[in-house]
C-alpha cells in the first residue's frame, strides 16, 4: 500500500469514529429525560403532532365561607300544649248546613233581612245573619207581636249558634208568630238533619221551658219570667266537656300546620259534607 492510500484510509477512519461519537452523544441527548428533546425535534420538523403540557390551573383566593342565617320558626302555642293524660275524644256533631244557606232560606220564607250573611262589625272573623218578622201593626206596644232571628258563625259558613226571640201575645198576630216560629224551628231541624231536636217543638208551641244537651249541640227554650209570652230559643254548638273540646280541636282546620306543598293538603269534598246523612 502506498503512502497516499494509507493516509486517506486513516483520515476516513478518523471521521467515521468522530461521526460515531457524535451520533452516540446526539442519541444520548435526544433519548434522555424520557425522549423530551426527541419529541421537540420531531415537532419542530413537523414529523409529529404538537403536544401541549397541561398548564396548572390559576391560583384562586379562598372564599371565606359565610355562616347561614338561622331562620326563625314560629309554632302556634296550642301545638306545644300537651293534652291531659287520660283525655279521650267523644262523639261531637255540628250543624250540617251553611250559615248563608240557612239565612237565605229564612229570607225566602218571609223574614226581613236587608244585610244577609255578613261579617260582624264587632269581629270581622265572625259572620252573622239577623232577620225579623212583624205581622200586623198593633196599636198598643204590649200587644205587638214579632219574631227575631240571629245566626252566628264563621266565614266558612260553619254555624256556631242560632237564636230566636218570639213575642207572642194572646192576639191573632201572636198566634201567627207562634205558627211562624214552629215553621222556622221545623226548617232548622230539617236543614241540620238532627231529628232529635224535634223534642223542642212542643215546648216552644206551649211557651214552656225546655233544655237539653245533644252531643255538642245544646237546646234551650225559655220564656221570660216577667213576660211569659216572650220566648227565647237558643241552639248552640258548645264544647263544655273535655272530650268535646278534644274532638273539635282535632278537626279544627285553622289549628292545623300549613303543608309544605299544595299536594300535601287534605282533599275536601263539599258535596259529600253537604249531603251526608246524620
Amino acid at each position: 500500500m502506498d503512502a497516499g492510500l494509507q493516509k486517506r484510509v486513516s483520515h476516513g477512519a478518523l471521521l467515521f469514529a468522530v461521526l460515531i461519537v457524535c451520533l452516540a452523544i446526539g442519541a444520548t441527548v435526544l433519548l434522555a429525560n424520557d425522549k423530551t428533546h426527541l419529541k421537540s425535534l420531531l415537532t419542530y420538523l413537523n414529523l409529529a403532532p404538537a403536544t401541549r403540557s397541561a398548564e396548572p390551573p390559576p391560583k384562586t383566593r379562598p372564599v371565606k365561607r359565610q355562616k347561614p342565617v338561622a331562620q326563625k320558626v314560629f309554632l302556634p302555642p296550642h301545638l306545644l300544649t300537651f293534652e291531659p293524660v287520660g283525655g279521650r275524644a267523644s262523639f261531637a256533631r255540628d250543624f250540617v248546613v251553611s250559615g248563608k244557606e240557612l239565612c237565605d232560606r229564612f229570607t225566602a220564607s218571609g223574614f226581613s233581612n236587608p244585610q244577609g250573611w255578613r261579617a260582624s262589625p264587632v269581629n270581622i272573623r265572625n259572620f252573622e245573619c239577623m232577620a225579623d218578622l212583624a205581622p200586623g201593626k198593633a196599636s198598643e206596644p204590649a200587644e205587638r207581636a214579632s219574631l227575631f232571628l240571629e245566626i252566628r258563625g264563621e266565614a266558612s259558613g260553619e254555624i256556631r249558634s242560632i237564636r230566636m226571640k218570639a213575642v207572642a201575645p194572646r192576639t191573632p198576630d201572636g198566634t201567627a208568630v207562634l205558627t211562624k216560629l214552629d215553621e222556622a224551628l221545623a226548617m232548622i231541624i230539617g236543614q241540620t238533619r238532627w231529628a232529635d231536636l224535634a223534642n223542642m217543638l212542643e215546648p216552644a208551641r206551649r211557651l214552656q221551658p225546655y233544655q237539653a244537651q245533644h252531643f255538642g249541640i245544646s237546646v234551650s227554650v225559655k220564656p221570660e219570667p216577667t213576660a211569659p209570652h216572650r220566648l227565647n230559643v237558643i241552639l248552640l254548638a258548645n264544647e263544655q266537656s273535655p272530650g268535646l273540646k278534644l274532638t273539635r280541636s282535632f278537626f279544627d282546620r285553622d289549628r292545623w300546620l300549613r303543608p309544605a306543598a299544595a299536594l300535601d293538603r287534605p282533599v275536601l269534598y263539599p258535596s259529600i259534607r253537604k249531603d251526608r246523612i246524620r
